[in-house]
């Protein structure tokens, strides 16, 4: 999801209705955690890399913190650490959040799950006949799936444990923002 993000695919996010992000309100920040290694560490600054991008330039795929806000960083390189410890200096992107509400998560619409980050691929013919509505690029190249079916498949491969599953409909709160380039204590308020 973070290249969903970064191609300003990903536009709104779900998560179960007893997560933090609950209390969230309009206008609070928030900043994304992905895999990364600290690359090296020099006198002046820290390179991070970023799982998301390994196999992109390199100016997409390593970022450079001053020292000063990295004082704890250590070399990890070439082993990436996992997005649940990446510390605040670390990050990227910055969410914006722009609406909340909360819902049922089978009450999602067609386009909401395009803004939860759909690939998509645009009308398709299928079964000599076109489709109603966009189809979503998946790893195999001749499956068409719709941004629903797509986003049932992405819920259920992250949300197992019972009574968080698409078919136990529980409530989730949906966050609407807009993605910043940037550290979340270094860009402008």
């Amino acid at each position: 999801m973070v290249r969903a993000l970064c191609d300003d695919r990903k536009t709104q996010t779900r998560r179960l209705a007893t997560s933090p992000l609950r209390r969230v309100e309009v206008g609070d920040r928030l900043y994304v955690r992905e895999s990364f290694a600290v690359r090296s560490v020099y006198s002046d600054v820290v390179e991070v890399g970023y799982m998301a991008h390994e196999r992109a330039s390199h100016t997409e795929f390593v970022e450079q913190i001053p020292v000063a806000l990295a004082s704890s960083a250590v070399p990890t390189w070439p082993s990436y650490k996992p997005s649940i410890h990446m510390p605040r200096w670390a990050s990227r992107l910055t969410l914006i959040v722009e609406g909340i509400k909360v819902e049922a998560l089978q009450s999602i619409s067609e386009d909401d799950c395009i803004a939860e980050g759909a690939k998509l691929r645009g009308w398709m013919e299928g079964l000599g006949r076109p489709l109603d509505g966009w189809m979503v690029e998946t790893e195999q190249p001749h499956v068409n799936v719709t941004p629903r079916w797509w986003y049932r498949e992405l819920w259920s491969s992250l949300h197992p444990a019972e009574g968080q599953h698409w078919d136990d409909n529980p409530d989730v709160v949906a966050l609407t923002f807009r993605v910043v380039r940037g550290n979340i204590d270094r860009i402008a308020a």
